[in-house]
């Protein structure tokens, strides 16, 4: 569950200031001129009122909720009927009462609302120990009764939060089951309620919540022969995310199920993983801040989820983890993965993650990200991504906060064939390095690529286009923008392409120029998304994305190394190419490269001629990059065919008696 006080408390001022709730028709009319620069005085709301930005920015190709707030994914399963339940962090107005809002999906690209999009919450505060909210939870297809079953965090009271003067029994863990699908859910009477109620033995946390159940016969086998001294024996296992007060840095608590089919009572098995506060694994893997939230465990191999009990020598065990006040931006958080293995701990019956490597989720804004198994051997990964900018100025006029990234199939990626001298290989970083039995050696990584799903239905759903190959050398140090023969109609579109930096025995990095494409793009705005190879980085820059200058406009960029590779017949040294997908739907901007790095960014260009396509390159000397296979889908799809085109309902202040209402 993802805490920013600072922005809560803006957001509830705005909506106090106005609690009519009125909605502005020069919206439904059509009239907001974007074909001028915005006014100076756009976040006055006499000038655009209550929504009136509504479709300015909304994506339409994404996991989104109807209107008003939302955050972290929860309660992510898939149903015995093979369709996926995806739950949200939602209350319709603003952050408070946090609810869980669900859709369900039967390919993961079109969404249809529970119940309806004018409410599509299913579980919400109802009770003393959760008046205060319903955090994130997760679900299992038959726990409780057979029903699925979710354990989310309840929340009693304020305040949470890992620099906060939060108590023992403000958040606890609560059950909840449904009979009907999804629809609606059934809390366990008090007293069974809340299920884990107390903070682990001798450990002053700094935050209690987010509880995750997976099984794992690997975790099992580590356990086999420490049933003495724990006397659980269960199947299952959850964890639960936070910290050691007041800095002592993150840590992630291990339960086991007491017994088999047993819901109600867990065992603590201690830490699982923990780090210093506000430490580093190296630049390649972010910040693992003073608090751990929305943390997830699973095991993966090349193929995607690994259900081994430890025989397969190609899975690793990989916990996810969102981390709390390690970051300078980006709202002070890091989405991060560790890889490693687990081990028992023999003196008391606990478990050990001995960390091999560790990374980053995403680079830019995008938090809370958590994976839940389905069919097929697959580990699918979402997460939040957030609007930018500064307190939240403009949520009145947008009448929304949030939306989902794209899903995303995790895995170990294997890298093969690398050049055993490529510089760098040994750095500590984001991989690990194999060595084969034949000499060969292999880069391994935590794998994401967006789901298959999606990207068929992206490209049939578009009209396709094929711009020409492009290759560059040396270029000047100002920027060269080459529009597409063919530009989108729109906002909605997805690029592809290969990008190659010739490998020149004797060329240096500076020789390359820097390359990739300009999108939403028009002559006063413009994003540019493009490889540095001299600085080994992936960039979004968003320096003109936006007149706007209310709106974050930092670059978001992250480390990316290309490998060379050898030639196991020939000796014959290539660079690995640069395989990029860019997927632009209005404000959310997102992009994934060689099937393991990916940033997720938000733009909100102003003009209606801020649509537009093309290569880019600048700089360089002597090394070439050839820039092919391009496709341009234009068009994309409507992920929410049930709802109408226009779900405002504005934004309005709930009243002095409404838990957290701000006041």
């Amino acid at each position: 569950m993802k805490l920013s006080i600072p922005w809560l408390l803006t957001v509830v001022a705005i909506i106090q200031a106005d609690h009519r709730g009125s909605i502005d028709r020069r919206l439904l009319a059509n009239t907001v001129d974007q074909s001028n620069p915005p006014p100076e005085n756009l976040g006055d709301r006499s000038v655009y009122g209550n929504s009136s930005l509504f479709h300015v920015w909304r994506p339409k190709a994404h996991f989104i909720a109807p209107n008003g707030w939302m955050n972290d994914p929860m309660g992510l399963f898939q149903m015995k009927d093979g369709k996926f339940h995806a739950g949200y962090q939602s209350h319709p107005n603003y952050w408070g009462n946090i609810s869980m809002g669900a859709a369900w999906s039967s390919d993961l690209v079109t969404w249809h609302d529970y119940n309806s999009w004018v409410d599509p919450r299913t579980l919400y505060p109802s009770q003393l120990y959760d008046i205060t909210g319903v955090f994130d939870g997760s679900i299992i297809l038959e726990g409780w009764n057979g029903y699925p079953t979710i354990i989310y965090t309840s929340v009693k009271n304020f305040p949470v939060g890992w620099n906060q003067a939060e108590t023992e029994y403000t958040e606890t863990q609560s059950l909840a089951y449904s009979t009907d699908s999804g629809h609606s859910w059934t809390k366990l009477d008090f007293p069974v309620n809340p299920i884990i109620s107390n903070w682990p033995t001798g450990f002053n946390t700094t935050g209690f919540r987010d509880p995750y159940l997976f099984q794992s016969p690997r975790l099992s086998s580590v356990l086999s022969n420490s049933t003495h001294l724990t006397n659980a024996t269960g199947d299952w296992f959850l964890t639960i995310s936070g910290g050691v007060r007041p800095t002592e840095g993150g840590r992630l608590y291990l339960y086991r199920q007491a017994k088999p089919n047993d819901w109600v009572n867990w065992t603590f098995l201690g830490p699982i993983f923990g780090t210093a506060g506000n430490s580093s694994y190296s630049k390649w893997s972010g910040n693992y801040g003073f608090n751990y939230e929305t943390c997830a465990v699973t095991r993966l191999n090349p193929s995607g989820k690994a259900d081994d009990d430890g025989s397969d020598s190609t899975a690793l065990d990989v916990l996810g983890l969102g981390t709390e006040a390690g970051r300078q931006d980006h709202e002070l958080h890091w989405p991060l993965w560790v890889a490693g293995s687990m081990s028992l701990v023999a003196s008391n019956g606990s478990v050990a993650f001995n960390r091999e490597f560790s990374g980053v989720v995403d680079f830019g804004e995008l938090y809370a990200s958590v994976s839940f198994p389905a069919a097929g051997g697959r580990q699918i990964l979402v997460g939040w991504t957030y609007e930018d900018e500064e307190g939240g100025e403009h949520v009145y006029q947008r009448g929304y906060q949030g939306a989902f990234s794209l899903f995303r199939d995790l895995f170990i990626l294997v890298t093969k064939n690398v050049d055993p001298n490529s510089p760098g290989l040994h750095d500590v970083g984001s991989w690990g390095v194999r060595n084969g039995a034949n000499g060969s050696t292999s880069v391994v990584t935590v794998g994401q690529r967006i789901v298959p799903e999606i990207t068929k239905a992206y490209r049939s759903s578009s009209k396709v286009s094929n711009p020409k190959t492009m290759t560059y050398a040396s270029g000047g140090s100002t920027p060269t923008y080459v529009p597409f023969a063919t530009q989108p109609q729109g906002r909605f579109y997805a690029i592809s392409a290969t990008l190659d930096f010739e490998y020149a025995g004797n060329s240096t990095a500076t020789d390359y120029p820097c390359a990739g494409f300009r999108v939403l793009a028009s002559d006063k705005e413009y994003t540019d998304v493009y490889y540095d190879f001299a600085n080994e980085s992936f960039n979004v820059s968003r320096l003109h994305s936006s007149l706007i200058t209310s709106y974050n406009n930092n670059t978001d960029y992250g480390p990316l190394r290309l490998w060379q590779l050898k030639d196991g017949k020939t000796g014959a040294i290539t660079r690995q190419s640069l395989n990029v997908t860019i997927i632009v739907d209005n404000s959310i901007l997102e992009v994934y490269v060689n099937d393991h790095f990916a940033i997720t960014s938000r733009v909100y260009p102003w003009l209606s001629a801020s649509i537009g396509a093309g290569f880019l390159s600048w700089g360089g000397g002597s090394g070439k990059v050839t820039v092919s296979n391009v496709e341009l889908w234009d068009g994309l799809l409507n992920a929410w065919p049930d709802r109408p085109s226009d779900t405002i309902t504005p934004l309005q202040y709930d009243g002095p008696l409404v838990p957290w209402n701000g006041t």
